[in-house]
């Protein structure tokens, strides 16, 4: 007989991951599948509060699934599915990794799920790379934030975000218009800003995390594109964050962003990992 405890103690779900070969994530909440005593799956997640605050919904982020088969699996998100809309929750940001089918199968049974693309990070070795960029790069500051915001506009429309036919292709806009103000405010660890006579024609924000420096956001200047910003401002950030001594850096983009993962080859990065991504609204309505 199965039975559902929430937020069991933090050891007996890190021993039931690490004997699945499974690395646990940072979370708030758990959601977990025992039969007598015995842990069988676990959704481990947390609330999303700056996403809900913006787009004024509540939503959460699955951080991490797993279960002993898929049947369990499918009845443990049953479950949260069921809950979460009890609780009011108006969409469920699900990440899996590419080489889990089954559990891919499950979330795309799940009510009002959709796939909203897909990840592919890479790492790469923190390297000097004594590029010459032909245009200015400079440490970014408060009098640039406005435009580093203006020029998130329409930048990232690759992302699930704008993927989502739940969300208007404003209210993605404006995440990443407040994104990239957040970092520029305070959150990102470092970033730069690219000028052209006088005008900023891309950026670049960065966080030192944990064990690894990542590259956060880039973006540039329509017309600019294919004339190196991009690389000149992600090799002069790497160089730069070898002030924070990490020995690697990660980059995350879409699979379909062909464009950013050749240029992230050409840097030498290699790939990590991939996953997929599904939005699922058990609640109210979109936008």
């Amino acid at each position: 007989m199965y039975r559902l405890r929430e937020n069991l103690a933090q050891d007996m779900i890190h021993t039931f991951l690490h004997q699945k070969g499974i690395q646990p994530e940072a979370y708030e909440s758990s959601l977990c599948l025992l039969e007598e005593n015995s842990l069988q799956g676990v959704i481990l997640y947390e609330n999303s509060s700056w996403e809900s605050q913006l787009f004024r919904k509540n939503i959460i982020n699955v951080k991490l699934a797993a279960a002993n088969s898929a049947g369990q699996l499918k009845r443990l998100f049953q479950e949260f599915y069921a809950a979460r809309r009890a609780a009011g929750t108006d969409f469920i940001f699900i990440k899996i990794p590419a080489e889990d089918i089954g559990a891919m199968q499950v979330v795309q049974q799940l009510p009002n799920a959709y796939f909203v693309g897909s990840l592919l990070k890479l790492v790469s070795p923190v390297r000097v790379y004594n590029s010459t960029p032909p245009f200015k790069i400079t440490e970014a500051g408060p009098g640039d934030t406005e435009a580093i915001s203006r020029l998130a506009r329409d930048a990232f429309t690759k992302s699930r975000y704008y993927q989502d036919p739940r969300l208007s292709y404003e209210s993605a806009n404006r995440l990443f218009e407040e994104w990239a103000r957040n970092n520029a405010e305070g959150r990102a660890s470092l970033q730069f800003a690219a000028t052209y006579k006088g005008e900023t024609v891309g950026f670049i924000q960065g966080l030192s995390k944990g064990d690894e420096f990542v590259l956060d956001l880039m973006a540039v200047k329509p017309g600019f594109e294919g004339k190196g910003a991009g690389f000149h401002l992600a090799a002069h950030i790497i160089e730069q964050s070898l002030r924070f001594q990490h020995k690697t850096v990660s980059a995350g983009t879409q699979l379909h962003n062909v464009r950013a993962i050749r240029l992230y080859e050409r840097m030498g990065f290699k790939a990590d990992a991939s996953y997929y991504y599904y939005h699922v609204w058990p609640g109210k309505e979109a936008d």
